[in-house]
C-alpha cells in the first residue's frame, strides 16, 4: 500500500484540475451588467481640464532655450577639458561653482574699466599729494582768492565774469560763518532755503536775480551796470560780517 502513495499523489496531481470545483465559500456567480455613457456626457468629460491627464508638450520661449544651448555648450567643453569625472569629488565641486567664479571676473573687469575710463571715480592717493577732483564753481570757492579774481575780471571789464566771482564769494562767506553748507550738486533755491533769518533771504534772493540774469541771461553788464551790482554784493557780504540780519 505504501508503494502505491506516490503513483496516488502523482495522479492527483495532473488530473485533479481537470475537474471543476465548487465556490469553497458558496458564493453564486456574479452577473454583470453593461453600463452605457451618453456621449455628450462623454464628450463633456473630454474637454475638461481636470480630466485631462495626458502630458502635454510646453513650448519654451527663446531665453530657456538658449539657457539650455549655453548649458549644453558648457558643459560639452567641460567634458573635452577635464574629461570623465566622479560625482561629488573636488573636481566636480570645482566645476559647479566655475561659472560663479567667471561671473565675478567678468564683474570685477567691468568695474575695472569703469574706474580706467573715469578718473574721477578713482580713490586719490594716499599722502600729501593726494588729488581731489572738484568742478571749476567748487575749485573756485575752495582754493582760489576770489578778491584777486574780482579785481583781475574788473580790471580786464569783464563785468559780468566780476558779478559771478561776487557771487560765490557772497557763498563762501555763508559757508564759513556756518549760515548754509555750501555742496556742489546744490541749488541756490536749495541754499535760500537754508537761511533762518528773512532779511538774509530777501538779500540774497536779491543777488541771486542779478548773478543768474547776468550770468545765464548773456546780459552784457556795463561799467554802470556793475557798479550797481556790486553795492548790493558788498551790502550782502556786510549783513554776513556783522550778522546784522539776527
Amino acid at each position: 500500500m505504501k508503494k502505491l502513495l506516490p503513483v496516488i499523489a502523482l495522479f492527483l496531481f495532473f488530473f485533479g484540475k481537470a475537474f471543476p470545483q465548487e465556490d469553497s465559500i458558496g458564493r453564486e456567480p456574479t452577473n454583470f451588467q453593461k453600463v452605457e455613457f451618453e456621449k455628450g456626457l462623454l464628450e463633456k468629460w473630454r474637454n475638461d481640464r481636470d480630466f485631462g491627464y495626458l502630458e502635454r508638450e510646453t513650448s519654451t520661449g527663446w531665453w530657456t532655450q538658449f539657457k539650455g544651448w549655453i548649458n549644453k555648450k558648457f558643459q560639452a567643453f567641460i567634458d573635452w577639458l577635464f574629461g570623465s569625472y566622479e560625482p561629488g569629488s573636488i573636481l566636480d565641486l570645482f566645476i559647479t561653482i566655475l561659472p560663479y567664479l567667471l561671473l565675478l571676473m567678468v564683474l570685477f573687469l567691468v568695474a575695472w574699466l569703469f574706474v580706467k575710463l573715469n578718473p574721477a571715480y578713482a580713490a586719490a592717493p594716499a599722502g600729501k599729494n593726494a588729488r581731489v577732483f572738484y568742478s571749476e564753481e567748487e575749485k573756485i570757492i575752495k582754493s582760489e582768492d576770489i578778491s584777486k579774481l574780482i579785481k583781475k575780471a574788473v580790471a580786464e571789464e569783464n563785468y559780468r565774469l566780476a558779478i559771478r566771482y561776487h557771487y560765490l564769494e557772497t557763498l563762501r562767506k555763508m559757508d564759513e560763518q556756518g549760515i548754509i553748507e555750501y555742496s556742489f550738486d546744490k541749488t541756490n533755491q536749495d541754499y535760500s532755503g537754508e537761511l533762518k533769518s528773512e532779511a538774509l533771504r530777501h538779500q540774497f534772493k536779491r543777488i541771486t536775480r542779478i548773478y543768474e540774469y547776468s550770468w545765464y541771461g548773456d546780459f552784457q553788464v556795463s561799467k554802470e551796470n556793475f557798479s550797481l551790482a556790486e553795492r548790493a554784493f558788498l551790502e550782502s557780504e556786510k549783513m554776513i560780517k556783522t550778522r546784522t540780519y539776527a
